[in-house]
């Protein structure tokens, strides 16, 4: 009898222990830093660069896309003082100009960006080290006009994750992730996203060396981490989880960045109904895990941001007294 008793304790223990390294509920109200003095400001003077521009990076240049610019749509600088270089991907109709930008993708290994043109539903490619001789496009490849890929990441010339975006007749339309073949165009589903939320709005970050591809909800306080072939490894639940759909569109989280060991997203702290404003002032960091270690309050309206692995710093594209600005990361994360 005794050893029966045992055997049950054991088995409950494993099995809470078990749901618990999968799930994770957690609340963000500990362990926070004010960061508003450690913002650095970006001052960019020349191009003229609107309120939607997104960020990234590829190798030694800091990339700014603007696709309401009435000219070229993608701006060149050099990201270690941020001077700018060159722009391209001019706005219009013509074979080489691009009619609605979408989604960048860099290419490290090839030193090349490709550039999701949404209205031509192509993806042209440039070669950076000569786009100062030559601006235009050298690549060109059509797109999936079935399952549109979003939010591209470069694996290889075969492997690429995409958020795709799908629809079905009298369905909300959906956000999965994919891999993506850029030279058959094949498209296969890798993650369909939790269960329970019925409109699914994700973004994600994807590690190559890391193994690990991290997600977030935009209307649930929810993230959730997987393996490159789409593991599931945690759901990590925030303090206002639940899910519903709601009509109000409430944002909780912004951009998601893998930063070294540390995964970085942007995070609302608010309920708050406010569709026109899609901004966060938070970022919550955590270990790859899932773990919630603290709390930057950046004191700023975030709209987007990337991560530049070689400086170690998050750059932010603001709606606020300044418009881009960055966060040396190397004293805030150990």
């Amino acid at each position: 009898m005794k050893y029966l008793l045992f055997f049950i304790l054991f088995t409950l223990l494993w099995g809470c222990s078990n749901n618990s390294g999968v799930d994770k509920h957690l609340r963000h109200s500990g362990n926070i830093m004010n960061v508003k003095e450690l913002v650095r400001e970006i001052v960019i003077d020349t191009p003229l660069i609107g309120g939607g521009a997104r960020p990234y990076i590829l190798d030694k240049y800091f990339i700014l896309s603007d696709g309401y610019s009435e000219d070229n749509q993608i701006f060149l600088f050099d990201k270690k003082n941020f001077s700018y270089i060159a722009g391209i991907g001019h706005s219009g109709e013509g074979p080489d100009e691009i009619t609605r930008l979408g989604e960048l993708m860099p290419d490290v290994l090839h030193q090349r960006i490709y550039v999701a043109d949404y209205g031509k539903m192509q993806i042209s490619g440039y070669d950076l080290d000569s786009v100062l001789l030559n601006p235009l496009p050298k690549y060109r490849l059509d797109m999936n006009k079935a399952a549109t890929p979003v939010m591209l990441s470069y694996g290889n010339d075969t492997l690429c994750y995409a958020c795709c975006v799908t629809a079905e007749p009298g369905k909300h339309f959906q956000e999965s992730l994919v891999t993506w073949n850029m030279r058959t165009g094949d498209i296969h589903p890798l993650i369909n996203g939790h269960p329970e939320v019925e409109r699914k709005r994700i973004r994600y970050a994807v590690s190559l060396e890391k193994n690990l591809i991290a997600v977030s909800y935009d209307h649930h306080d929810l993230l959730a981490t997987y393996d490159l072939q789409g593991n599931l490894k945690h759901y990590i639940y925030g303090p206002d989880w639940d899910n519903a759909t709601s009509n109000a569109m409430i944002y909780y989280y912004g951009s998601i960045a893998i930063c070294k060991n540390h995964i970085i997203v942007g995070y609302s702290g608010e309920r708050s109904p406010d569709v026109g404003n899609i901004y966060v002032s938070k970022l919550l960091v955590y270990d790859l895990d899932g773990n919630y270690i603290k709390t930057l309050n950046v004191g700023y309206n975030i709209i987007i941001f990337c991560y530049d692995s070689e400086y170690n710093r998050i750059i932010m594209v603001l709606d606020d007294e300044i418009q881009f600005a960055y966060l040396d990361l190397d004293d805030l994360l150990e």
